[in-house]
């Protein structure tokens, strides 16, 4: 029989598709200068998976211009994969490169739990809780956990009702983001009424379910969270991003040029241990495994909001995740050992 091997499953319906392409490229090599044997799964947009034989690198492409010898289709299964072609592949675990949509969200995990196939990262619960910034807050808040105001609607056809509450409640200028989405796709400032209007269409092809909240100057800080040999959540150092003439950290800014980082961030010692402390009970309190990336707004000498979890944080060259992690001393490919030994440990 053959042996299982670790599966890297990356794509699929989600409007981070492009990021997790990223990741895999990220991943993939790395596991191959680690000596982890592994499968590169790449589900389509539409669904369908494949397994993919090519290079890391024509990830980066897009899969715009991928030979098509290089792809097989095939299908999960209880314990791995079924090649359509004939022949199945055990697998010893998936790690998930995937952000977004339908596979940050808790369906893929399901899937995988129905299929007995362990994997890294948070269960469905988790990733459900955490992809959804309205019930994170809710959660976290019920936990003392400090968070930015503001509130969550449903937004049809008809904006008015969303538009007058945000005047209302919140007044100019406030922030749009859909509630079930990552990467900042969809977010913005308004600064008055034609914006907010612009903000809400842009939001809504994303999400129907928005987020209001007021504009929060601070300085933006974050913090990862990873389980150490023993199973232990421990948080790494906070670190702070630098991005320019950005309004925010929007989705140029993060995956463009790429922010200019400091870690650990130049903060007094009891904040920073305040963050790394309340990071954990966030990690607890949605129930999350493994690692993720818990993301803040520093506002004052000793005042700060928690702005959201990560459950399954960017593994991309240009991501914070890897970096925080390398502060601790677990350069990128130790940090996929990690991760790919969490993928065959966890059982469903």
């Amino acid at each position: 029989m053959t042996q299982p091997i670790l599966g890297v499953l990356f794509g699929g319906k989600s409007n981070e598709y492009e990021v997790s392409l990223l990741s895999a490229a990220a991943i993939l090599p790395a596991l191959d200068r680690a000596g982890i044997p592994r499968l590169a799964l790449w589900m389509a947009r539409d669904g369908r998976l494949f397994l993919f034989t090519g290079g890391a690198s024509s990830l980066k492409t897009g899969l715009s211009d991928v030979d098509p010898a290089t792809l097989s289709p095939c299908d999960p299964v209880r314990g791995g994969v079924l090649l359509r072609a004939g022949g199945f592949l055990p697998l010893s675990g998936i790690l998930p490169a995937v952000h977004g949509g339908a596979t940050e969200d808790g369906r893929l995990q399901g899937a995988l739990d129905l299929l007995s196939i362990p994997y890294a990262g948070s269960g469905a619960e988790a990733c459900a809780v955490s992809m959804n910034k309205h019930l994170t807050k809710t959660l976290l808040s019920a936990a003392g956990i400090p968070v930015a105001g503001g509130f969550a609607e449903t937004v049809g056809d008809d904006d008015g009702d969303a538009v007058l509450r945000a005047e209302n409640e919140l007044g100019y200028p406030l922030f749009v983001k859909p509630a079930r989405s990552g990467s900042s796709i969809g977010a913005g400032v308004a600064r008055n009424r034609a914006e907010l209007l612009s903000r809400i269409a842009d939001a809504k092809t994303t999400d129907r379910l928005l987020l209001f909240e007021p504009r929060i100057v601070g300085r933006e800080i974050e913090v990862g969270v990873i389980e150490n040999e023993t199973g232990e959540p421990v948080a790494t150092p906070p670190g702070e991003l630098f991005y320019g003439g950005a309004e925010f950290y929007d989705y140029t800014a993060k995956y463009g040029a790429g922010a200019a980082t400091r870690i650990p961030a130049d903060l007094p010692a009891a904040l920073s241990v305040e963050l790394c402390e309340t990071a954990l009970l966030a990690f607890r309190t949605l129930g999350c495994r493994h690692y993720a990336r818990v993301d803040f707004f520093v506002t004052g000498e000793r005042s700060f909001l928690l702005n959201e979890v990560n459950a399954l944080p960017g593994l991309t060259d240009k991501s914070m995740f890897p970096r925080l992690c390398a502060a601790t001393g677990l350069d990128f490919t130790a940090l996929v050992r990690r991760l790919a030994s969490f993928a065959t440990e966890a059982r469903a």
